[in-house]
């Protein structure tokens, strides 16, 4: 406590070292590849892909390949075709993140698609048979790229139904009326996601449970994606998911390849791990697609802009709905009275295309931010003066203020740290030493998001406690922001606070994306934080929400013989308040708590419907972190998801 009994203890806010950190850089943290369960005798995969863009294939000679020492099974879309039920793109209302199933016909779509998946009992075994498969193909004519011929070029609006391109005011008007316009082309070039920990897959049943280890942003869709594919129960498939070694974007739903290792597993009755090559990620898991881009922008001689025309075409696959997009986000960026936008898509044979570091917008914002620049250079302004003269604290398409909007803010401190003031805009004026310098500036925005999420808070009498949600740690931190975001919200040290993720069988949470995982999961923790203390500040003072340094001099008052101060109330109140403080009987069958605890306490924070008509969880307030559908919701019960939590994992014990 400071002078003014305050607490001044908090952890959020200040440097702490990392809770995994010291597993991490020691070599004793756990990825999904390196996850087991019960079972053993674990057997190992490789893939064949293609070889041609497009065409069928027309036969295998797999006589070398099963020759090779340890080979247990070799799978063809002979062996798998009809065995994988078709499922939605995530971003279209379903799982996965292509839709596209390998393995289910003749039909090649892609370079590198997926064509046979090799099991032997050593990943060296494996990938030798894998290499000694030879596929035949009857060859069709391919489409790469733009301007490719067979390539499909298709307005994003009649692609994507719920998308609109931007209109607000007259756009050419705006520019016929502007003293300097600006018209100019850029592209951006195809990006593969590289992240360190591969794309990796092991599958293991237990008559007809499957648990899938693997390294995914979003075990909901796992789950979820993999019961409808297979058939199965969605609460017998369980989905775990380790330390996330790098993603950049990646790894963001169910992949092709999975269901595949699954039905090998099942056809061997043994587990299959799937480990594959680096080249092999450069087509089995998503990119960010090239782009290209013309900006017409228009201002006045003061600088202010006048008109705004953005034009992008993106490449995509043939058979998804899912474009990387972004014009929005450039249409509200500066003020305009003048807007226009188009984007399309161009449909080409490869796989679908997904989100990638920095977000779907930062193509689209190298774009215009170029345009800007040379605007700056036009009009002989400083690229700064400029951006701050059309800056806005109204979003231009809806005459809605934003919440926040500290642009300007952050380009003022940009400019003292790399001391702007300095800068010379003659290109090659600036020196250090024979090095030529330059000064330029850009900038970068990400829309604020946030999604629905549940979480389960425990307080064990013994002064632990525990936080438990089924997101993921991809490597931000979020592990330690919740230890000591519940260190602070119960009164207890980052130590004694234990952190459990990445597992379907915590409660159900979203996808960690969007740059959102931060906000859903500590305003869901804090909710249950708060309710948690409603409920011992309660027992020990007769009052409702206290901080936690306040319920322990509650109690302490009380342990040494005196009475907390009650507050306001009758005497039969203050009784009940009394009695309250006292070891009861949980309310629900023992059952369904588990053990009895002398004190303790545990909270679920959901946005989930009741468990019956009109009656909710037993012993729970329901309470959630505010949504917003701009973030796929967690999968659960009414939404695309698990049931709700179990009795135990819902009910209170005291």
């Amino acid at each position: 406590m400071d002078a003014h009994g305050r607490e001044s203890d908090r952890h959020l806010g200040q440097a702490h070292t990392r809770v995994e950190g010291p597993d991490k850089v020691t070599g004793r943290a756990l990825y999904s590849s390196d996850l087991t369960g019960p079972e053993t005798g674990a057997a190992h995969a490789a893939l064949v892909t293609s070889t041609i863009a497009r065409g069928r294939i027309t036969g295998f000679d797999l006589a070398a390949a099963a020759r090779v020492p340890g080979v247990l099974g070799i799978f063809t879309h002979r062996d798998f075709a009809g065995a994988v039920a078709p499922v939605k793109h995530l971003m279209a209302g379903g799982y996965v993140n292509s839709s596209h199933r390998p393995l289910d016909s003749d039909a090649v779509a892609y370079a590198g698609q997926i064509v046979a998946l090799v099991v032997a009992e050593t990943l060296e075994a494996a990938e030798a048979a894998a290499g000694a498969v030879t596929v035949s193909y009857a060859e069709e004519p391919a489409a790469g790229g733009f301007d490719a011929p067979g390539a499909e070029t298709v307005r994003l609006a009649d692609l994507k139904p719920h998308h609109e391109d931007i209109a607000r005011g007259d756009a050419e008007a705006g520019l016929r009326e502007a003293t300097v316009r600006v018209e100019a082309r850029y592209a951006t070039p195809v990006q593969h996601h590289n992240p360190i920990e591969l794309f990796t897959t092991r599958a293991a049943w237990d008559g007809d449970r499957l648990t899938v280890y693997e390294p995914t942003r979003y075990v909901g869709a796992v789950q979820h994606g993999l019961a409808v594919q297979l058939g199965l129960n969605p609460a017998n498939v369980r989905v775990v998911a380790g330390l996330i070694g790098g993603h950049f974007g990646s790894k963001f739903a169910l992949s092709q390849h999975t269901a595949l290792v699954a039905l090998a597993a099942r056809r061997l009755g043994r587990p299959v791990s799937l480990v594959p090559s680096r080249r092999h990620c450069f087509t089995i898991a998503n990119y960010r697609p090239e782009s290209r881009h013309t900006i017409r922008l228009g201002a006045d001689r003061t600088g202010r802009f006048t008109a705004l025309v953005h034009e992008a075409e993106t490449v995509t696959s043939r058979f998804d709905p899912f474009v990387m997009e972004g014009a929005e986000v450039t249409a509200s960026l500066y003020a305009c009275p003048n807007i226009r936008t188009e984007e399309r898509a161009v449909r080409v044979d490869r796989n679908t295309p997904g989100p990638m570091r920095a977000p779907p917008e930062v193509p689209f914002l190298f774009a215009l931010e170029s345009a800007v620049d040379e605007m700056a250079v036009a009009l002989g302004m400083d690229p700064i003066d400029l951006r701050r003269l059309n800056d806005t604290a109204i979003d231009p398409v809806s005459g809605k203020p934003f919440s926040t909007r500290p642009l300007m803010a952050c380009f003022d401190a940009g400019a003292r740290a790399f001391g702007w003031s300095r800068r010379v805009p003659r290109p090659g004026a600036m020196r250090d030493g024979p090095w030529r310098v330059g000064l330029g500036c850009a900038t970068s925005v990400r829309p604020v998001k946030i999604a629905a999420a549940t979480m389960r808070v425990r307080l064990g009498p013994d002064g632990s406690a525990e936080v438990a949600c089924a997101h993921h740690e991809i490597g931000n931190g979020i592990t330690t922001l919740l230890a000591m975001g519940a260190a602070d919200g119960l009164g207890v040290p980052v130590e004694r606070v234990t952190v459990r993720l990445g597992d379907t069988d915590l409660p159900a949470a979203g996808i960690s994306g969007g740059s959102s995982t931060t906000t859903s999961l500590m305003s869901a923790l804090a909710l249950g934080c708060r309710q948690i203390r409603e409920v011992l500040a309660q027992a020990a003072t007769g009052q409702g929400a206290a901080s936690p340094a306040g319920i322990r001099r509650a109690y302490a008052s009380r342990a040494a013989g005196s009475s907390p101060r009650m507050g306001p109330g009758s005497r039969s109140q203050r009784r009940s308040a009394q009695r309250a403080s006292r070891p009861s009987r949980p309310s629900c069958p023992r059952a369904a708590t588990g053990t009895r605890r002398s004190r303790g306490s545990t909270a679920a924070i959901s946005g989930s419907p009741s468990a019956g008509p009109g009656r909710p969880w037993p012993g729970h307030s329901e309470r959630s972190s505010p949504r917003s559908t701009s973030m796929p919701r967690p999968a659960r019960s009414g939404w695309r998801g698990s049931p709700a939590p179990s009795r135990r994992d819902a009910s209170s014990t005291r």
